[in-house]
């Protein structure tokens, strides 16, 4: 009986989690003139919540590029450097701690215009409190869920 229990339970909890994971934002070196954007936009940062993931991604068909964390910044953690020699090559990190973090290309040029474009920053949040209890219960139609 206490076996049935727990897999009451934990049918209950698998019907609450979403059916989908959240996708990453994509930040696209673009070329050496653009610098970085994320997604569809035209700025290099980016505001996230904790946990959630970038995705970097060389979109400049006609460079090599490198991301890696601003020395001297002091973010909560490092974004080591990873080499994006072209686009089916990316690069994603999950970010656990809240905090500033500010990215680059690379620290070995002396091209004044690379140093100007290819920079940008990640603001991590800690996640929105829950303001509201939910419950999930499991149905043969779906998810029902009351709040």
């Amino acid at each position: 009986m206490r076996w049935l229990g727990v897999l009451v339970l934990l049918v209950g909890l698998v019907s609450c989690q979403s059916a989908t994971p959240k996708a990453c934002v994509v930040i696209r070196a673009v070329s050496l003139e653009a610098g970085f954007k994320v997604n569809d936009t035209d700025s290099p940062n980016v505001t996230i919540q904790k946990g959630d993931c970038i995705e970097f991604v060389n979109a400049d068909p006609s460079l090599s590029h490198t991301v890696q964390t601003k020395p001297f910044s002091n973010p909560p953690e490092e974004i080591p450097a990873h080499n994006l020699p072209y686009e089916p090559y990316s690069f994603r990190k999950v970010f656990n701690i809240a905090g500033e973090y500010e990215y680059i290309c690379s620290l070995t040029t002396n091209n004044v215009v690379h140093a100007r474009t290819m920079y940008g920053k990640i603001l991590g949040t800690r996640q929105k409190p829950h303001t509201s209890v939910q419950f999930c219960f499991p149905s043969f139609w779906g998810k029902e869920k009351l709040t």
